[in-house]
């Protein structure tokens, strides 16, 4: 009999997606695995064609206290789902990817006795990451940092794996390939925009304001632009004016893969799975993090970065078009600094982190397939 595995987590693609790379590696095993979202989540495209995706209606964080009674209701309610569906299904485990959707499922998990499992993507933990360490058999980290917001107790199951990553994203893909894809085989170098899976009105604006202040400097130089889905038509139509550089645009890029191929240099928020997969693509960054993050977090992962030579900060605040050019076209000039920045960021990325992680679950749950 194979044993089944729940995987729950929700919110962002920071999620999602290594939670995806979890369940591909439990499938890739022979194991059963089902994958817990929240209704907001199935907009997610790398959601499509995934056998066993359940959705329950998990509250997201009550911010205002007259919400506090909704919150409650929604959450018994998911945690209650929760605890029947792993008794219907004989769950063996119960992984939560981090993010107040993975809570109800996790409570269900420890009310049913079921031995559950943390992933935490940032350098410091979110809340139900700290909520549940003492409880969880495992913590696994992308950081090595992360160690030093535990207490002992909590310090001991930590396991330093690294970001689980998509198979997609990992494909091999040559260089030549992928410009053709993005119709940009004639340029000399190619930025990747990349707001996230939600997309950054800020780093919209800010690719904008480039373009418009420095269009000789994009004469020969292809951008592949993820606008996210909310401002995509708002920049689609503003770029009708712009005539001098070659600009891929899309709201989300599915085969993601192609685009790190096909780039030399990233401009990014510092959502730890984003780093993560162009880490793992050895591509040097300049990263923007997001300013209203919880606990400052983007920051603390760009940080990260930045100590270990893999990429340039900065902070939201200064990153004017003036400001982030000049950097930007400094990085793209130096050819050996580009490489060595690339050579730095591969060394950061686990690439089997996700076999890690399972392999690490599979010995110490003693599970059956």
């Amino acid at each position: 009999m194979k044993t089944p595995v729940l995987i729950s987590g929700g919110g962002t693609g920071g999620h999602i997606m290594p939670g995806i790379a979890l369940y591909e590696e439990l499938k890739s095993k022979g194991y059963e695995v089902f994958l817990l979202v929240g209704t907001g989540d199935v907009k997610f495209s790398s959601l499509n064609g995934l056998e066993n995706i359940q959705v329950y209606n998990a509250p997201t964080m009550w911010k205002n206290i007259v919400n506090f009674p909704v919150f409650t209701i929604r959450f018994i309610s998911a945690m209650l789902w929760t605890m029947k569906f792993i008794a219907k299904n004989n769950i063996a485990a119960v992984i939560g990817m981090g993010g107040y959707v993975s809570a109800p499922s996790l409570v269900a998990a420890m009310i049913k006795k079921i031995p559950i499992y943390l992933c935490e993507q940032n350098v410091v933990p979110g809340m139900v990451t700290n909520f549940f360490a003492k409880r969880a058999r495992a913590i696994f980290t992308t950081f090595e940092a992360t160690t030093t917001y535990f207490d002992v107790e909590s310090t001991g199951k930590i396991v330093h794996a690294g970001n689980p990553i998509r198979k997609q994203v990992l494909t091999p893909v040559e260089k030549d390939i992928a410009l053709k894809r993005f119709n940009m085989i004639h340029c000399k170098k190619v930025i990747l925009v990349i707001g996230g899976s939600q997309g950054a009105l800020k780093l919209n604006e800010l690719t904008y304001d480039m373009l418009v202040s420095y269009p000789d400097r994009f004469a020969d130089v292809g951008i592949i632009w993820s606008t996210g889905t909310y401002s995509y038509q708002q920049f689609k139509e503003k770029l009708h004016t712009i005539k001098h550089a070659s600009i891929y645009l899309a709201p989300y890029i599915t085969d993601v893969e192609n685009s790190y191929a096909a780039c030399d240099i990233a401009i990014s928020r510092a959502g730890a799975g984003v780093m993560m997969e162009l880490a793992a693509w050895g591509i040097p960054s300049i990263l923007i993090p997001y300013p209203f993050a919880a606990k400052d977090h983007q920051k603390k992962n760009a940080q990260e970065f930045v100590k270990a030579g893999a990429a340039e900060m900065i902070n939201n605040s200064d990153a004017t078009a003036q400001v982030v050019a000049t950097l930007l076209f400094d990085l793209l000039d130096n050819e050996t600094l580009l490489r060595k920045m690339g050579a730095k960021a591969k060394s950061i990325a686990t690439h089997n982190a996700a076999e890690i992680i399972i392999n690490y679950i599979i010995k110490d749950s003693d599970l059956k397939k």
